[in-house]
């Protein structure tokens, strides 16, 4: 008796499973070798500057704790009646680089502060490969060079953070408040509670909690250790990361250590509703009068 060969439709599901199989072992591979792929996606090639909208400008190089060097743009401040003298450091979000936040900074001139925007390293300029524990490392050089390069106290400084770059800013307010050297203001906008809580709504079929603490930003934890004014702006048409992260940081920093908190509803989805659009500027003014 002939045995009967197997049929097309068998072989492909056969090859199809096994392209399967190895596709899901390559991704845990990277999970293992390399988690911080799922979380930035940085551009070397540096696009604009902010001489593309006639700004005045210093290219500043940050050298960091391990040795890495970071880039990025001083912009001195246009002083504003009413607003006493300080910097905002702008964490910006995990994709591209600071070239493609020039738009935004037409809505931070205004406030009347001098604005350091900076490349998390891996990005733009600046050396290295992106991880979480380096990019606390970047923001504490940024941090530094404020207050020891240029002459800012601690109560000066406003950090102000987007997206990825909220939890950057959490992270280094919690830090500085814990050290007795808190803030002028946080400024948090369209960020997360957790990035392994938003890596397990985006990524459901991939272990990513399993990952711990080497790829989180605990921002609900560590917003509550802030000591100084909170703004949390985030827009219920947020199509990537949801309304609901916005609203547990902002019941987490009235429950923590603020000296006040405060919320601003964007409008538009992730990459539109932008708290640096003139119309939200009086909401700012405020947190950091």
């Amino acid at each position: 008796m002939t045995e009967a060969r197997p049929s097309l439709l068998r072989k492909v599901l056969r090859v199809s499973s096994l392209v399967a199989i190895a596709f899901i072992v390559a991704v845990l591979g990277l999970l293992v070798v390399r988690p911080e792929a799922l979380l930035f996606h940085p551009s070397r090639e540096l696009n604009r500057t902010p001489a593309a909208i006639g700004w005045d400008y210093e290219r500043v190089e940050i050298a960091t704790a391990d040795g890495e060097t970071l880039v990025g743009w001083y912009l001195p401040a246009e002083p504003r009646p009413g607003v006493a003298p300080g910097a905002i450091i702008y964490c910006h979000g995990n994709a591209g680089n600071i070239g493609d936040r020039v738009a935004l900074l037409p809505g931070l001139r205004p406030l009347g502060l001098a604005v350091l925007i900076f490349d998390y390293r891996g990005y733009g300029e600046s050396s290295g490969r992106a991880t979480v524990a380096g990019t606390r490392l970047d923001i504490a050089a940024v941090w530094e060079h404020l207050i020891e390069e240029r002459g800012y106290a601690p109560a000066q400084i406003v950090l102000w953070g987007r997206s990825l770059g909220g939890a950057v800013a959490i992270d280094q307010a919690a830090r500085a408040s814990e050290a007795g050297t808190p803030p002028r203001a946080l400024i948090v906008e369209s960020t997360f509670t957790s990035t392994l809580d938003i890596g397990a709504e985006i990524y459901p079929w991939l272990p990513v909690r399993w990952l711990g603490r080497k790829l989180d930003y605990p921002s609900r934890e560590r917003i509550a250790q802030v000591a100084a004014p909170i703004l949390i702006a985030h827009s219920p048409e947020d199509e990537l990361i949801p309304a609901s992260h916005g609203e547990a940081l902002l019941a987490a920093a009235r429950a923590g250590l603020a000296s006040k908190v405060a919320n601003v509803e964007l409008e538009g989805g992730h990459n539109q509703g932008q708290l640096a659009q003139p119309r939200y500027g009086s909401d700012v003014i405020e947190i950091i009068r």
